[in-house]
């Protein structure tokens, strides 16, 4: 009759179990120094990372050059007004609708001026600005547009607009959200997550009259 090698407690032969345990065990020991798919797997580790920090240094580029074409907008509107010609040009405007104010729709035309025939990468139309007028001797350091407390505008800003006489000193400041992915690497972002880019010019108006 044929002979029948004993089974183990789960029914394989008994001879099996220490050779399948050897293989496991070797397996495992080799484990450690196994660099198949090494590259894959650090690649998978520093990628994300990587591609972020490429993100964040191009969004910030971008908010640096719409930030210089916001300064070149501001300053180019605001020779009109150190030159007298915007003064020159709205004495002859009729009177505003009974709905808003001459201040209004002189700051309309102002931030018409700001984005006329330039290429933005900002909204001109959610540009704010304020002209001051102001007197000789008197504090020229403008306020933040922004409420720091609440981290959002300030409610009066952007609704100024005092015109500018002759050989007078002049502080137009003007600031604008921009959108912005990374703001936790921003510190100075509106409770919105957005970016503001400012613009403030300080000049004393030809004698014009």
């Amino acid at each position: 009759m044929p002979r029948h090698r004993p089974l183990d407690a789960v029914g394989k032969p008994a001879g099996r179990v220490p050779a399948l345990c050897g293989r496991i065990g070797a397996r495992v020991a080799r484990f450690p120094s196994d660099r198949e798919g090494a590259t894959a797997v650090e690649f998978a580790l520093i990628a994300m990372p990587f591609l972020c920090l490429v993100a964040a240094i191009v969004e910030t580029a971008l908010a640096f050059f719409a930030g210089q074409v916001l300064d070149n907008a501001v300053s180019s509107a605001s020779r009109q007004l150190y030159t007298g010609q915007f003064q020159a040009a709205r004495s002859g405007d009729p009177a505003p609708p009974p709905d808003t104010t001459a201040q209004a729709v002189a700051l309309q035309k102002f931030k018409d001026a700001i984005c006329h025939g330039r290429v933005t990468i900002f909204s001109c139309s959610s540009v704010k600005v304020d002209v001051l007028a102001m007197a000789d001797g008197s504090d020229l350091t403008p306020q933040s547009p922004v409420d720091g407390a609440r981290r959002d505008w300030r409610t009066d800003f952007g609704t100024h607009y005092q015109n500018p006489g002759s050989n007078q000193i002049v502080i137009v400041q003007a600031a604008v959200e921009f959108p912005v992915f990374f703001g936790f690497l921003n510190p100075d972002t509106l409770a919105n997550g957005r970016r503001v880019l400012q613009s403030t010019v300080v000049f004393r108006t030809e004698p014009f009259q």
